[in-house]
């Protein structure tokens, strides 16, 4: 059995740590709020394949244009040089680990990618110059230190009942580059195995992160960490979880605004007025707790109210009865309702009497109940800024 203090972090559960948790949570709630055409979803997926193939063979030495790798991805390419055949090669690999993804971390895995990777990039060669002076290579074989420790490692990983995922991928990421491993690509398998246990913890956010970008654009700071965990720093553990969670942290705020764009053009933010503004960026924040509450606290017809609102901007009583072909009397008592629980703010009286979002959730028990679970268990362990939440 592993040791586990060998893989165990100097860290508590920290500020950073439960920030990342948080954020990552928040933004797939986000997404799923803004509920994006499925045709939009294929094609973000699709460009974060690219970018990934991308900036890994790039960690790789393997420079391409991204329009080169974009093209080879799509098949609207025929590969015509190792370079190239690199490319295709890893995206057999994404395919591959998709396809095994309730199985578990094994060394039976890793030389399958060694054999999509390697060996088939070097023994196909019906692709290949026979002038060019490229060779078949031999499928290698690991060292008898590196498979021990590796399959410490894949068994850490696989009965670790203690650390959150994000921080296991890290582990997993790091002890990959500190590891004798093949003689190339080790940042291909790095990345592939960190890629795959997100996904297998269903925390890649559908597809969409890419991490290889910010270690790419990281990558003098990402170098030294690496060679402090090949020399076996004793605190480099801590030092590489806590460079991963900045990065994850990069990735999730460059995902976030890809997807305020996406809103904003579903609610023509440009043509709206400076408070309008104000109310859409709020939805876009903050709309999802309405899914989260239950219908012990609002009834369909009142949550389908406050929708209505938050995309419309501003909404009367009249605009409701005519849109839900009901009694005044009833959406007046809806909105109520809506006024006394602090989501609504009413705005004018009489006839120009509306209703807007309650920018203001401070203090909401309602809005409150719904923050993350994460959170709230571990509140005692640390202090927030009150409007952050």
């Amino acid at each position: 059995m592993i040791l586990i203090n060998k893989y165990e972090p100097i860290l508590s559960v920290d500020e950073a740590f439960l920030q990342c948790v948080q954020d990552q949570a928040e933004l797939a709630k986000i997404f799923d709020f803004i509920d994006l055409p499925e045709s939009i979803r294929s094609i973000e997926r699709m460009n974060s394949t690219i970018l990934r193939n991308y900036y890994t063979n790039a960690l790789d030495q393997n420079l391409l244009d991204v329009k080169t790798v974009k093209y080879l991805v799509n098949k609207n390419l025929r590969a015509s040089n190792m370079a190239e055949r690199a490319v295709e090669q890893y995206q057999k690999a994404e395919l591959f680990i998709d396809e095994q993804i309730h199985e578990n971390l094994s060394i039976s895995f890793l030389i399958q990618l060694e054999k999509i990777l390697i060996g088939d990039l070097y023994q196909n060669k019906s692709e290949i110059n026979l002038f060019s002076g490229q060779n078949a290579k031999i499928s290698e074989k690991l060292g008898l230190e590196t498979e021990i420790e590796l399959e410490n490692l894949f068994d850490f990983l696989n009965n670790d009942q203690e650390f959150h995922p994000i921080i296991q991928s890290w582990i997993l990421h790091f002890r990959i580059m500190a590891l004798p491993l093949f003689s190339e690509s080790k940042p291909k398998f790095a990345s592939l195995l960190q890629l795959f246990w997100l996904k297998k913890n269903q925390i890649d956010m559908n597809g969409l992160l890419c991490l290889p970008h910010e270690i790419y654009i990281n990558k003098p700071a990402y170098d030294q960490i690496v060679i402090n965990a090949i020399q076996g720093d004793e605190n480099s553990l801590n030092e590489q979880i806590n460079f991963g969670l900045q990065l994850q942290q990069s990735q999730l705020s460059r995902l976030k605004e890809l997807f305020k764009n996406y809103f904003r053009k579903q609610v023509d933010f440009e043509k709206l007025n400076p408070r309008q503004k104000n109310i859409m960026n709020y939805v876009f924040e903050r709309g999802y707790k309405l899914k989260e509450i239950d219908d012990s606290v609002l009834n369909k017809r009142q949550k389908l109210i406050m929708y209505i609102v938050q995309h419309r901007g501003f909404i009367s009583t009249k605009e409701l009865v005519n849109e839900f072909d009901c009694n005044r009397k009833t959406i007046q008592r809806d909105f109520q309702l809506l006024l006394d629980l602090g989501l609504v703010k009413s705005i004018g009286a009489g006839a120009g009497l509306r209703y807007c979002i309650n920018l203001h959730e401070k203090g909401n028990p309602i809005l409150e109940q719904y923050q993350a679970s994460f959170i709230q268990q571990n509140a005692s362990t640390i202090s927030y800024n009150e409007d952050e939440l």
